[in-house]
């Protein structure tokens, strides 16, 4: 394991440069630039890794080169807890992109402003909101469409995901709190709380037809939420306590269906438990599974979060946004722009621990991916992974490092020394395959 002393001179050299070294910091717009996972990547648990606030320094600016390196950090969920080896599920890999080292039980959905303020607080450099995609960030594109329009919003505590998606821009935002404050019966099993009636809307259901709903995150009451989910679907015209008439195929047409939104496919999650956790997929597929056994048709969905592609181009536009802000001066837009997706000069390299999720979608996506071994995988060798690397590193300094010397920037990560054994590209640690 990579000495940390080392590594807190390093950070604590960087930051004391002076000031004119700052000013003639200049950004890589031709490349590379990096995505990040967190989870299992900079932090583990609570913990920062002092690897991934050398880091930071570097890709700041804060290197021999004076050079700096756009950067975005994109994960699945939440909080961190407990990274857990996701090893004995490739059957469902699919699905499984195994969310781990999240606090789930306690996140439940945060703004991206609030994120980046805790992460530039963390690793000791500044991180905007532009450089932060959390699963349902990707909800913001969806903003044009419904920003008028009724939605049924899912997931996390309280209402917190409510305040996210007005922070988004949906002005007509409800939760299942709503509902049941409406009409008590329709989950006869849970009576609101002191506290749930005084952030619950009290408004007529029966007099709003709902444009769609949005799974933000995890669900807190699987039975009650799974059964507003599939009375939504099959209402007509999108309003509680009405449904479609069933004898009509025309009205259960796959176009005809009240559109679901969902922010991650995460089946599976890893905490202080010793086995696995059931996630926002597993919801995702019960709904599907009581849709179809109800109605006998499919549910139509659509699922965001790593790796699917909706995510990438996001992360994509806003790195180019990054880049085109560094050339002109152009401001940097939150919301994805068709003409920026996909658009990104030179390389990008992913760095994550989870083959399923970070480097599925890398790869699928065109970018170079490097898994480290400080989160789910627990393997050597690139082919030991689901999904195969460009390479496999240590921790995320050593994966940088390579990156960077990859690229001719070798200078840029020169005051690092070198250690034996921290890089796989081909075989077995210290030899070629």
């Amino acid at each position: 394991m990579l000495g940390l002393a080392p590594i807190a001179r390093h950070a604590s050299q960087a930051a004391r440069r002076n000031a004119a070294a700052r000013r003639l910091v200049h950004t890589a717009i031709e490349g590379p630039t990096f995505c990040f996972d967190i989870d299992g990547v900079l932090k583990q648990g609570q913990h920062v890794l002092p690897q991934a606030k050398a880091v930071m320094e570097i890709l700041s600016g804060n290197n021999p080169l004076n050079k700096k390196y756009p950067f975005i950090c994109v994960t699945n969920g939440g909080q961190s807890s407990v990274p857990e080896d996701s090893g004995g599920h490739k059957s469902v890999e699919t699905l499984k992109t195994a969310a781990t080292d999240r606090c789930r039980l306690f996140s439940g959905g945060s703004l991206e402003s609030e994120r980046c303020q805790r992460l530039s607080k963390e690793l000791g450099v500044d991180i905007g909101e532009h450089q932060i995609v959390q699963s349902h960030t990707i909800f913001r594109s969806l903003v044009p469409k419904y920003a008028d329009k009724p939605v049924f919003i899912v997931g996390g505590n309280s209402d917190k995901c409510r305040r996210v998606a007005e922070e988004y821009g949906f002005k007509h935002a409800y939760i299942p709190a709503d509902v049941l404050a409406w009409k008590p019966a329709i989950w006869p099993y849970h009576k609101l709380t002191e506290k749930e009636w005084s952030y619950a809307k009290q408004a007529d259901l029966s007099t709003i037809s709902f444009a769609a709903v949005l799974v933000f995150h995890d669900s807190r009451d699987w039975g009650r939420d799974l059964q507003l989910v599939v009375d939504l679907v099959r209402s007509d015209s999108g309003v509680f306590g009405t449904v479609k008439d069933p004898k009509d195929a025309s009205q259960w047409t796959p176009e005809k269906q009240l559109p679901v939104h969902f922010s991650n496919p995460d089946l599976l999650w890893g905490n202080e438990f010793n086995v696995s956790r059931f996630g926002q997929g597993a919801l995702q597929e019960s709904m599907a599974a009581v849709y179809k056994l109800t109605t006998g048709y499919e549910l139509q969905r659509h699922t965001g979060g790593k790796p699917t592609k909706a995510t990438y181009d996001y992360a994509s536009s806003l790195l180019a946004s990054q880049i085109d802000h560094a050339k002109t001066g152009a401001p940097i837009t939150l919301h994805p722009s068709p003409d920026k997706i996909g658009r990104v000069p030179g390389r990008v390299y992913m760095v994550g621990d989870n083959p399923a999720s970070d480097i599925a979608g890398a790869n699928n996506y065109g970018w170079e991916s490097i898994l480290v071994q400080t989160g789910v995988f627990r393997g050597s060798r690139p082919e030991e992974a689901e999904h195969k690397p460009t390479v496999v590193a240590r921790d995320v300094l050593e994966g940088i490092k390579w990156a960077l010397k990859r690229e001719g920037d070798a200078e840029a990560v020169s005051r690092i020394p070198d250690e034996e054994g921290t890089i796989c590209e081909h075989g077995p640690r210290g030899e070629e395959a």
